[in-house]
C-alpha cells in the first residue's frame, strides 16, 4: 500500500473476523496533516511505453520508400548508408509520393524532411 494514503474506512466492521479473505475493498484518502511527510504526492505517472506507437508516420513512409530496391533508379541509400538520394526528383514526384503520401509535391517532401532535421547535401564534382 502506498504510504501516502490511509485506511479512513473499512467496508466491514472492525470486529468482523470471521471472514476468509480480507475486504474487498477499501476507500482511501491522502493525508493533509500539515507537518505529516505524506502530504507531498507525486502526480500519476502513465505507464511506461503506454503511449509510444513508435517513429512517426511520415519517417516510416520514407525509410519504406527509399529501402525497397524496386525504386534505386530514383532513390536510394547512399553508398555510406547514411542518407539517401533523389536521383530522379520529377519521376520521384509523380510516381512515387503519390503511392505513400496523399501528393506528389517535391517541395513539400523536402519541407517535411526539414521539420525532422534532415538537411539538403549538396556534392561538388
Amino acid at each position: 500500500m502506498d504510504p501516502s494514503y490511509r485506511l479512513i474506512k473499512e467496508e466491514f466492521p472492525t470486529g468482523f473476523n470471521d471472514s476468509p479473505s480480507p475486504p474487498s475493498s477499501y476507500l482511501y484518502t491522502t493525508s493533509m496533516a500539515p507537518n505529516d511527510q505524506t502530504t507531498t504526492l507525486s502526480s500519476p505517472q502513465p505507464i511506461e511505453g503506454l503511449h509510444e506507437s513508435g517513429p512517426p508516420p511520415f519517417l516510416t513512409k520514407t525509410y519504406d520508400l527509399v529501402e525497397d530496391s524496386r525504386t534505386n533508379h530514383v532513390v536510394s541509400w547512399s553508398q555510406a548508408n547514411n542518407s539517401f538520394i533523389v536521383w530522379d526528383p520529377q519521376s520521384f514526384s509523380m510516381t512515387l509520393l503519390p503511392i505513400f503520401f496523399k501528393h506528389n509535391n517535391f517541395s513539400s517532401f523536402v519541407r517535411q524532411l526539414n521539420t525532422y532535421r534532415f538537411e539538403i547535401i549538396r556534392v561538388v564534382n
